[in-house]
């Protein structure tokens, strides 16, 4: 038998006991609820929605086997036991969506999001101007139909002429759209926000019909008399209707309004036990290494102060920490308490994304007889163990 020891919390956040028990298989036999925890915690594995790569690779550049292995598994060793792999834009994304199909298929990676290229150049951030372009329908339904179900979201500006046929098309084979990088108004927002929540509806979908990309960076800043779309993604979230990423690594937000915005965000009508709000990284390649000069989309980027940067200017270019660098982060500030960060890096993903307790890497609830998959952290929420699906992977 393993034991773990910690205060133990579910994917909802609830606390369960002092200590976790496997069998030589990776089962679970006992949440012990008797004895010292320690100092430390038990929390379930992290769920990354949005993250284009780490150890020195990103998907978009980097798409040979191997280096898309040592992503995905610098990710993990940090406590992500669950991830999306992110594209930015690129001029042709299908071989490396075909590249990825098949961790995906082997349950490596959760799915695949698509940042572009149907974005604004104006509010483009660190994607490859010489990418972006106008909505091809007939394109993306060759990038739905090579992804074999496994394209879950796909961020697109909703200004963008067609926008709203190809949120349909989304839908049509179980992705959604993902709004962001966007130059709209309130009003075209407001637009394919109501469409989209009807065209689900319509198709039968009971899931969260859309989320938003990284909200407020790569979309117009609100101010007192145009509040433009970002207000329409929150009053969305707040309605049941969207879920929203936020990147919290401190750099690309404010720390005090992240945490206003989760706790504004934390008990939305229809999303149960899961906030509408979720923590991103955005992470590139640097993600888990030096700091230094990287690429990312072609673009070159470079670590300074802590941050991706590209290179030469003031432009933030994707994150360099992982999910469980961000959990470390809030919950030494103490504002938000552990249970809230799990259920910011646990549940409002596993919500948005529709994933269950079935999916690889995913452990929402505890139960005996099957594998699951957390981590264990010190008294300063450093990770110090990390389980998926049963094997202790550090």
């Amino acid at each position: 038998m393993a034991q773990f020891f910690g205060r133990v919390f579910d994917g909802f956040g609830r606390e369960l006991g002092t200590g976790v028990e496997l069998n030589p298989d990776g089962q679970l036999t006992s949440i012990l609820t008797s004895g010292d925890p320690g100092d430390g915690y038990i929390i379930p594995g992290l769920i990354d929605a949005h993250e284009h790569g780490a150890g020195g690779f990103s998907y978009s550049d980097d798409p040979e086997p191997a280096h898309i292995a040592t992503a995905i598994e610098t990710h993990l060793a940090a406590g992500t036991t669950a991830m999306l792999a992110s594209l930015v834009s690129m001029k042709d994304p299908l071989p490396v969506i075909q590249a990825l199909v098949p961790f995906c298929e082997s349950g490596q990676l959760a799915g695949i999001h698509l940042e572009g290229p149907f974005v604004s150049v104006e509010k483009k951030g660190a994607q490859n101007p010489a990418a972006i372009r106008d909505i091809d329908l007939d394109e993306l339904h060759s990038w739905l139909e090579a992804g074999r179900g496994w394209l879950k979201t796909m961020t697109i500006a909703p200004e963008r002429a067609h926008a709203q046929e190809a949120a349909n098309m989304l839908l049509d084979f179980g992705g959604k759209p993902s709004w962001g990088h966007t130059s709209a108004t309130a009003a075209d927002a407001r637009s394919v926000l109501d469409a989209t929540v009807l065209a689900a509806r319509e198709r039968g979908r009971s899931d969260v019909p859309q989320t938003v990309t990284h909200l407020f960076n790569g979309m117009f800043d609100p101010v007192h008399r145009t509040p433009g779309p970002v207000r329409e993604f929150v009053q969305a979230a707040r309605q049941g209707n969207a879920s929203l990423e936020i990147i919290a690594d401190g750099h690309h937000i404010a720390p005090e309004l992240v945490e206003d915005m989760w706790l504004y965000l934390e008990h939305v009508e229809g999303f149960g036990e899961a906030p509408a709000m979720f923590f991103i990284t955005d992470s590139l390649s640097a993600a888990g290494m030096e700091p230094g000069h990287y690429v990312l989309g072609g673009l070159a980027v470079e670590v300074r102060n802590g941050a991706c940067y590209l290179e030469g200017q003031s432009s933030l270019a994707g994150g360099y920490a992982r999910l469980s660098d961000q959990f470390a982060l809030f919950a030494r500030r103490g504002r938000l308490s552990v249970s809230q960060l799990v259920r910011a890096c646990v549940a409002g993903p596993a919500r948005a994304l529709a994933l269950t307790d079935h999916t690889p890497g995913v452990t929402l609830h505890y139960r005996h007889g099957e594998k699951p998959s957390f981590l264990t952290l010190d008294a300063d929420f450093n990770v110090t163990h990390v389980v998926r699906d049963g094997v202790l992977v550090r």
